[in-house]
């Protein structure tokens, strides 16, 4: 075969690939360079959205000669190697990508059309059903066609394997797939982006990038069933290329040129009064509400006042107030989308939260006014506010009767918003939402909704009741939070890659009312990262099962999924490792440093924590030298036993996740794999046997009865039984209730509770455990069992190591509370664990004289008061729902307290600065008492350290802001402006909405 007629045609193949013929075609059509429009590339389809019918039809023609010729040279040159003649398309479609800047895929359809038709064929109708099955899936869109014209490049090398059974064939498409899925990935879709152009309707799926968070939203709950009235979008890009002197950019106030036509279209889809809305990216998102900041424009009634209104309604995205929000809340400029509706004629209209925006309780907060909504949200009016709690559905009927009394609306109404407003809730996902409603007489219309901005992040539960249960005491979250949030840092690194940087792994977990909270807006965020469904935020916030992850999605993570699934493929040889290394040579070296507590424990004399009978019974351990020169030792001990426990957590939480996954891919079932050597069944077996031989030796007959006092005197004068007792407590006297707490007595503290414990088991007749079932297994479950048995041996050896590094952690501290005590510097067994990690270095090192009796007696008050509260399974912000009612009665003069509505939680004493105006110079650190709020004022309110208003309420601009940038706020104190006055001390009470006369 001749190597430089080869090489001469792949030459050929390339300079041809690099003509630029399409754009040529463009060029003499229309004069335009495709390069400098749309997304650059120089391909067919950028020919006809581009350059027009005409344009496009030529450069057709152009490629489809262009994929045919390298095909039919190389035919004619070597008729016996059909490879060759499918390879040259490789250097074709090269050239065209590298040089002439197009995609090369209409070269090789025709290519292989010439090629063999049933392999071009089959690609072409595999592609068709791909494209069918990735709209089911995604619905209609760009994202199906993209999915199915990559699936139908990738699998063109099965199609020639199937048609022509030739390996140098295979190879040759595969090189041409490969490439031609690289140049798709890496290139701009021209396609939809001539879609920014287009008006789209409510009724379609909206992308929040192209239409605004607003308009996707309302897409949403339209599509999904709820009252929204119909709706048309002006797409952010839309209009930009007819702009008359290039509006857009800040500081041009020009009008855009938009079409007759396209006024008309708009006005014939809404034949009475139109509002048009903004709904610009960032505004009504998640982290940021925008609220106020772009203008609403109606009611329109002519297509003269239709286009004023667009161009109004887009000029106010660059007013200074818009735009410094935006640099205040690091939001990218982009551009606005114009959201056009029917404009309704309410008799009563308001806004509501889905939950009490303060604190995430359960009460839906309701303010309305007679007319339309903008009234509610101005803040220059005060509104009818109702608060309706729902936490117990049995009583809401009544609470809704009592209220009926008290307000404009009725009780079918009020009962409709209450269930529009956690229906909303639950749609999105267990997001608590600000809704924006209507009603017209028939129907309550959903205008607007949107995250409530200041009840992030959301905490939940989930998991993390089953991972540290109970209330937690200071000393044992310091030093399991690091442990916990940087080993899940590090396994979401290894998947996210790049896309992990700017995550904050050490908000992973937090403590609210002395219990662990696991941060679900994190984790959620993490969960969209991986390509997880929607449904992993209700998993998080509600317990629901999670969905099944869309290919589509979930594909970029592929990588760093395959990274973890090595990494946990490797664990079982790494940790063997370690645990040769590592684990034992630190497990024997604790063993002989705490020898002398050890003894000191058999001979100890037990006391009780008063104040917390949890605690449990805490010996009195010996410190043989009370002095700093010990207790450093014993802190450097603490330390480098955390150390060690870095490594064993990271297998702890990795092993289990990779024997879940196991378990389910070769579905194993629980009771196949063998536990015997998990701890807390191992030490339950051997204490059992030792129960058994108890009542051997206490009793003649196996079916005879006997007292306990009888099996307890047996144990008293048996050496042997009591040796034996003492060797199942060296063995698992590590263990304890909750392995993952510190602060809880482990089972060698406490042999007492022990020794009962065998004495009531010897008194039983029946003390054995019974035996594991055998369980017949066929060769296929045989196999699979063997995936995961060794895992779960190992999982169990990891368990174990984990749990006797925390009991010798403990045990450390014992040690340095035993000096402290005899120092004292503390005045009771268990007060060590109420102070953190830092706080024991800090006094250790220092060598000073320090009494932590008042912080103790502060979180040991606490810790029981948060043991006696409830516990909410979800926390939206970062404050636990008050249980107790937040009303008070109005203010009188033997009181100075005034009552308002709550706005934004917080409490702030200080200085009054009247501002009657929003130019007033408020000076430094006053509380700015103002006659009203809307999103004018902003400028002013950010510096205030509180905020008083005369009327407003909880849903005003003012008010969405103070809660954003975390001011204190109080809203609806009648006459504010004239009955306070400039430098009174007040203190000002956001959660309560009180503000209480100081002087």
């Amino acid at each position: 075969m001749p190597l430089g007629t080869i090489a001469l045609l792949w030459a050929a193949s390339f300079s041809l690939g690099a003509l630029p013929l399409t754009g040529w075609a463009v060029r003499v059509f229309t004069r335009r360079d495709l390069r400098a429009l749309g997304t650059g590339n120089v391909g067919v389809s950028a020919a006809f959205i581009h350059g027009g019918k005409l344009a496009g039809i030529a450069a057709v023609l152009a490629e489809i000669a262009r994929g045919i010729l390298p095909v039919l040279a190389g035919r004619f040159c070597f008729p016996d190697a059909p490879a060759i003649a499918l390879a040259l398309l490789i250097p074709l479609v090269a050239g065209r990508y590298a040089i002439a800047r197009g995609g090369g895929v209409t070269n090789a359809v025709w290519g292989f059309l010439v090629f063999s038709p049933p392999v071009a064929v089959s690609s072409g109708i595999w592609g068709l059903l791909v494209w069918g099955l990735a709209q089911r899936w995604w619905g209609k869109g760009d994202r199906a066609r993209l999915f199915a014209s990559r699936c139908g490049c990738l699998c063109t090398p099965i199609w020639v394997w199937v048609w022509r059974q030739s390996m140098p064939e295979f190879l040759a498409a595969a090189g041409l797939a490969l490439l031609l899925a690289a140049i798709n990935f890496s290139q701009g879709d021209d396609m939809a982006l001539s879609k920014s152009d287009q008006l789209f309707s409510l009724d379609d799926s909206l992308d929040a990038a192209i239409c605004g968070d607003k308009a996707a939203k309302l897409s949403q709950l339209k599509r999904a069933g709820f009252n929204v009235p119909a709706g048309w979008i002006l797409s952010q890009e839309a209009g930009i290329g007819h702009r008359a002197s290039g509006i857009g950019h800040r500081g041009n106030s020009d009008e855009l040129s938009i079409p007759n036509a396209f006024i008309q279209n708009l006005k014939s889809k809404i034949q009475n009064r139109i509002i048009v809305r903004s709904s610009a990216a960032g505004e009504d998102g998640d982290t940021s509400s925008a609220a106020g900041q772009y203008q609403t424009i109606g009611p329109v009634f002519t297509e003269a006042e239709l286009l004023d209104g667009i161009n109004r309604c887009r000029q106010s995205y660059w007013t200074s107030e818009a735009v410094a929000y935006r640099r205040q809340r690091q939001l990218p400029d982009t551009q606005m989308a114009v959201l056009i509706q029917p404009y309704i004629d309410s008799e009563f209209a308001g806004v509501m939260f889905s939950r009490n925006p303060l604190d995430g309780g359960s009460q839906v907060i309701i303010e309305a006014l007679p007319g339309g909504a903008e009234s509610v949200v101005g803040g220059q009016v005060t509104p009818l506010h109702l608060e309706i709690d729902f936490s117990k559905p049995e009583l809401l009927e009544k609470k809704l009767t009592e209220l009926k009394s008290n307000s404009i609306i009725a009780e079918s109404i009020l009962a409709e918003l209450v269930k529009q407003a956690q229906a909303i809730e639950a749609f999105f996902h267990g997001i608590p939402q600000d809704i924006e409603w209507s009603w017209d007489g028939e129907k309550v219309w959903i205008l607007q909704s949107r995250p409530i901005t200041n009840l992030q992040p959301f905490w939940t539960r989930t998991i993390a009741a089953e991972v540290i249960p109970g209330a937690i005491r200071p000393l044992t979250w310091s030093i399991n939070r690091p442990l916990t949030c940087g080993v899940w840092g590090e396994i979401f690194k290894v998947v996210l890659g790049d896309r992990a940087i700017g995550l904050n792994f050490n908000e992973t977990a937090t403590l609210l009312g002395s219990h662990a909270y696991f941060n679900a807006t994190l984790l959620g965020e993490i969960f969209r990262m991986m390509g997880l469904p929607e449904q992993g935020l209700e998993f998080l916030l509600r317990g629901q099962k999670m969905g099944k992850p869309p290919l589509g999605k979930i594909l970029p993570s592929l990588p760093g999924l395959w990274r973890l699934v090595q990494r946990e493929r490797a664990l079982n040889a790494e940790f063997k490792g370690d645990r040769t290394s590592i684990f034992l040579p630190a497990l024997q070296s604790l063993e002989k440093s705490v020898v002398s507590w050890q003894l000191a424990v058999d001979s100890r004399q037990l006391t009780v924590d008063s104040s917390n009978n949890a605690q449990g019974p805490m010996p009195k351990a010996q410190c043989p030298m009370p002095d700093y020169q010990y207790l450093t030792e014993l802190l450097e001990r603490a330390e480098q036993i955390q150390e060690w426990l870095k490594p064993i957590t990271y297998y702890n939480i990795l092993g289990p996740i990779g024997l879940a996954i196991r378990k389910a891919i070769f579905r194993v079932n629980d009771d196949w794999l063998a536990n015997d050597s998990a701890p807390e069944i191992a030490s339950v077996r051997a204490l059992q046997q030792l129960a058994h031989k108890l009542r051997q030796a206490a009793v003649s007959q196996p079916d005879e009865t006997v007292s306990v006092a009888d099996i307890a005197q047996t144990f008293a004068e048996t050496p042997a039984l009591q040796a034996d007792f003492e060797k199942w407590l060296d063995i698992y006297g590590y263990l304890s209730e909750v392995g993952t707490d510190i602060a809880v007595p482990t089972w060698r503290e406490q042999p007492e509770i022990y020794q009962k414990l065998l004495i009531n088991m010897a008194q039983k007749a029946e003390t054995n455990l019974a035996e594991k079932r055998e369980i017949k297994l066929s060769f296929s479950q045989k196999w699979r069992l063997e995936k995961c048995q060794e895992r779960a041996l190992v999982k169990n050896e990891i368990s174990e190591i984990y749990a006797r590094l925390l009991a010798h952690l403990r045990w450390t501290f014992l040690e340095i509370e035993a000096c402290g005590l005899a120092m004292q510097v503390f005045q009771e067994s268990g007060d060590i664990f109420y102070l953190e990690f830092g706080e024991i270095q800090q006094w250790i090192r220092s060598g000073a004289s320090v009494s932590f009796q008042d912080t103790i007696r502060e979180r040991r008050d606490r810790l029981v008061a948060d043991r006696d509260r409830p516990i909410p399974p979800v926390v939206y912000g970062n404050l636990l729902p008050n249980s107790q009612t937040r009303a008070i009665d109005s203010a009188t003069s033997e009181t100075n307290i005034i009552q308002g509505i709550p706005a934004s939680i917080g409490r702030v004493e200080g200085f009054v600065k009247i501002c009657r105006t929003a130019s007033t110079d408020l000076g430094e650190n006053a509380i700015a008492v103002v006659p009203y709020t809307d999103a004018g004022w902003a400028p002013l309110l950010l510096g205030a350290t509180a905020i008083i208003a005369e009327v407003g309420g909880q849903l005003s601009h003012g008010a969405i802001i103070a809660r954003e940038y975390k001011i204190p706020a109080v809203m609806n104190i009648a006459e504010a402006t004239t009955r306070l006055r400039d430098g009174q001390k007040v203190r000002v009470d956001g959660y309560l909405g009180t503000v209480e006369l100081l002087e």
